[in-house]
């Protein structure tokens, strides 16, 4: 390998894979990164092997080859660069790496390349299109729902349901669900897979916020997103996801609107006193007023909502913080909460806004003070 590359772009698709690098390293060559050099690109690759990150950017290239060098020291070496124009070369000695800026020069001795794992390339079957800031927003108000709880890997996963020209994005973790979707500009072949939640977080970090299209391919084990110059791809989660549908009720027996900041900020600061549980919040519910009531052995707290509620009297409590993590990620002023009961899921939706919404269970009610 002999190229000559701008420090910049190298420094690009260098950070942009070693964003995704794994916390563990279980195998010696998972702790390196594939640098490839091929007619007027240089190709930076990262892989766990269930999750894959390359990023491509220009180079000068004189020589192709391959060289796999440590993640770590070649990311932490280039960032400390100052040079606007690096070369980098193999040298006879094996799985070595010469870096010359200015009149100085690095030498890195790497890892075998041919021990890299072999990396799944896209079919381009089941491909499809969509706005990154769109599917960002889309990544954001699905993944706070996804579980943590290994032992239950489907839950772990984010639903992708293609159909009807949409896309649709589902997440739970049997407490609370998130549904979003996305009218897609041609039609697509129908399709149900789930993507790990963790590989739709790594994706997170390296999507700009742009309204440039991506391309979302779905292939028999994995999935691949692809933008200008970086793909992630991820193994599919095997299995049938819970049919969501049937938990989703169709109707309700009364609403509540009110403001996003507003409840947010109110629940947020009743989940700031001190206490050995999880906070759960009550709400006292009526056409006259709308309370927020809780009380811990730290103290207690009583907000009034400025709120619009119709239907009966209820009284329901929510966990605080799965309430939040809804109310986070609803992407307009305000909102409307559906009850079908004080021990029913409520669903939380936008206002004026119907390709998202939010499924919470009750909690259960704890003790009070009169207050």
């Amino acid at each position: 390998m002999k190229i000559t590359i701008n420090r910049s772009d190298l420094l690009h698709a260098i950070q942009t894979v070693y964003r995704t690098s794994p916390a563990k390293i279980t195998m010696p060559i998972l702790g390196g990164m594939l640098i490839k050099a091929e007619e007027d690109f240089i190709t930076a690759t990262l892989t766990d092997i269930d999750l894959t990150t390359q990023c491509r950017v220009p180079a000068n290239v004189v020589e192709n080859d391959l060289i796999c060098l440590p993640a770590r020291q070649i990311s932490d070496i280039i960032r400390h660069l100052t040079d606007d124009v690096i070369s980098i070369e193999t040298l006879p000695e094996k799985d070595c790496a010469r870096i010359l800026y200015g009149e100085s020069e690095i030498n890195i001795y790497g890892l075998p390349p041919e021990q890299f794992p072999e990396i799944p390339l896209p079919s381009g079957e089941n491909s499809l299109k969509t706005p990154k800031k769109i599917f960002k927003d889309m990544i954001r108000q699905a993944i706070f729902a996804v579980s943590t709880d290994r032992t239950r890997p489907l839950f772990t996963g984010v639903l992708f349901e293609i159909s009807d020209q949409k896309l649709r994005l589902v997440a739970t973790d049997t407490h609370r669900l998130a549904l979003t979707e996305t009218r897609l500009e041609v039609s697509t072949p129908a399709l149900n897979v789930i993507v790990p939640g963790s590989a739709l977080s790594e994706l997170n970090r390296i999507l700009q916020a742009e309204e440039e299209n991506m391309v979302i391919e779905i292939g028999q084990n994995h999935v691949f997103f692809s933008t200008e110059d970086t793909i992630l791809s991820s193994r599919l989660i095997a299995g049938q996801f819970p049919l969501y549908n049937q938990i989703i009720p169709a109707k309700y027996i009364s609403r509540l609107q009110a403001g996003v900041r507003e409840t947010y900020d109110a629940v947020r600061r009743a989940a700031l006193l001190p206490q050995e549980e999880v906070p759960v919040i009550h709400f006292s519910l009526s056409k006259q007023q709308c309370i927020l009531f809780l009380n811990t052995s730290a103290g207690w707290i009583r907000e009034k909502l400025n709120a619009d509620y119709q239907g009966e009297p209820l009284e329901v409590f929510f966990n605080a913080r799965y309430l939040m993590d809804c109310l986070h990620v609803v992407p307009t002023d305000d909102f409307s909460i559906d009850f079908t009961g004080s021990l029913s899921a409520a669903v939380i939706r936008p206002l004026e806004r119907d390709n998202f919404l939010s499924l919470l269970l009750p909690a259960r009610p704890r003790e009070e003070k009169n207050l």
